[in-house]
């Protein structure tokens, strides 16, 4: 089809979905043409030769683009240039991700990006009036987006509305929970868990919408459920292994935060991730579970910053029964009574010594390290706690009932932070 033979604008009536307007582009353009939401998840594509690309093939296959084609137009700026501008841009072939050439366009309502028009050139490039052609294609194609958002806003609040109810334990048995997928038409996963994310400060409608694009494009995990609340955003997640799920979390988390700040330049993010459960009455536990891990984090920043899930806690996750006990039956070690007395009495720092010491392992030269002081100001240090305290530092129990003690210390914010 010759430049001169082109209609004026061939777009401009009503199509009966994406799939009729998807192939009237292609006829237009003469080459193969495909339609994504904003998640660049597939809605509509139209017929290739057989020598179109593997990007393409592995996009139709599966219903959305690839998450590695994703990290690389990333890295290429090729997605931020489509958010940021609503002319036609042309990508040349990126063998190493099997993605020919391309011309691609935002479809937009105003500023807001609804979804993606992407145009294989396949064997000439397209010609300035054909560009002009795909600019009124992404003008038509908003209309139906637009509708398809609004039955998608409807879904999600039936959704976010069981989510909620999952996660304030509003059911109590297995089986309510499983009608209620069904009702909803969505698989339930199994195994899953409850990660939170908590933010620096309150998640906007901006930032949740950079979420959602991140958590959907990205095929680390299988996301159930998201919800953001307040410096908050939840998932229900399911992992792509069960055998590997703790890890394949944990590695999301790392994802997620990483990928925030690399793209949207949000940065001081928290994850963490309950423990991962086959029943589904179990969501809640997921839940509360995640966010002790990310109070204890905040309120030992030092011992437990590299732990993301609440399996990883350790020792610490009795803390809070033991502080409830310690309420109840109100007991103080002697031992370090005896040195927080002394601490005060010449002004020293004996406690402070000592928690370091047991933190590191009884570990004398990163306890020196972590001072800032010298091994024999240490050593000497440790002979006083020893004599003054009247305890054993080679003694296993005797540290661990320390180690307990002091870090309830922490929580009744009775002694300084480290």
């Amino acid at each position: 089809m010759g430049d001169d033979k082109l209609e004026k604008d061939p777009f401009k009536r009503a199509f009966s979905d994406l799939e009729e307007l998807v192939d009237k582009i292609r006829d237009v353009l003469e080459c193969p043409v495909t339609i994504e939401d904003v998640n660049h998840r597939l809605l509509a594509y139209s017929t290739h030769d057989d020598q179109t690309d593997t990007a393409r093939i592995a996009t139709i296959i599966s219903r959305k683009v690839p998450e590695k084609v994703i990290n690389r137009l990333w890295k290429e700026r090729v997605i931020p240039q489509l958010m940021q501008s609503g002319e036609p841009l042309r990508i040349s072939e990126i063998k190493e991700i099997g993605l020919g050439n391309r011309v691609a366009i935002s479809i937009r309502n105003h500023n807001e990006v609804l979804g993606y028009i992407w145009a294989v050139e396949e064997e000439t490039f397209l010609t300035e009036s054909k560009l002009d052609l795909l600019k009124l294609a992404a003008q038509s194609a908003r209309t139906e987006m637009l509708r398809l958002n609004a039955q998608k806003k409807k879904r999600a609040k039936g959704y976010r509305d069981f989510f909620w109810e999952l996660l304030t334990g509003h059911f109590h048995s297995h089986a309510e929970i499983a009608e209620r997928f069904d009702e909803l038409s969505i698989k339930p996963p199994s195994p899953f868990a409850v990660l939170v994310f908590r933010f620096k400060e309150e998640v906007t409608s901006k930032i949740e919408q950079n979420i959602i694009y991140l958590i959907t494009t990205s095929q680390k995990v299988h996301i159930t459920f998201h919800a953001a609340m307040g410096n908050e955003f939840i998932i229900l997640a399911a992992p792509p292994d069960p055998a590997f799920s703790e890890s394949a979390f944990i590695e999301f988390i790392h994802f997620f935060i990483d990928q925030m700040k690399t793209r949207f330049s949000i940065d001081h993010i928290s994850g963490a991730t309950g423990t991962t459960y086959q029943h589904y009455e179990k969501v809640e536990k997921s839940y509360q579970e995640a966010l002790q891990v990310l109070r204890l984090k905040e309120q030992f920043p030092e011992e437990i910053h590299h732990v993301y899930s609440y399996q990883q806690l350790g020792i610490f996750r009795y803390l809070d029964a033991i502080l409830e006990k310690k309420r109840l039956e109100p007991y103080e070690h002697p031992a370090i009574e005896k040195l927080n007395k002394y601490d005060l009495e010449h002004r020293t720092n004996l406690l402070t010594t000592l928690e370091a010491f047991i933190d590191h392992d009884s570990n004398v030269n990163e306890t020196a390290k972590k001072l800032h002081i010298h091994m024999n100001t240490l050593n000497y240090r440790l002979k006083r706690i020893t004599d003054i305290g009247e305890v054993d530092l080679k003694n296993a129990n005797t540290k661990l009932s320390l180690y307990l003690e002091l870090k309830i210390r922490r929580i009744e914010k009775k002694s300084p932070h480290l």
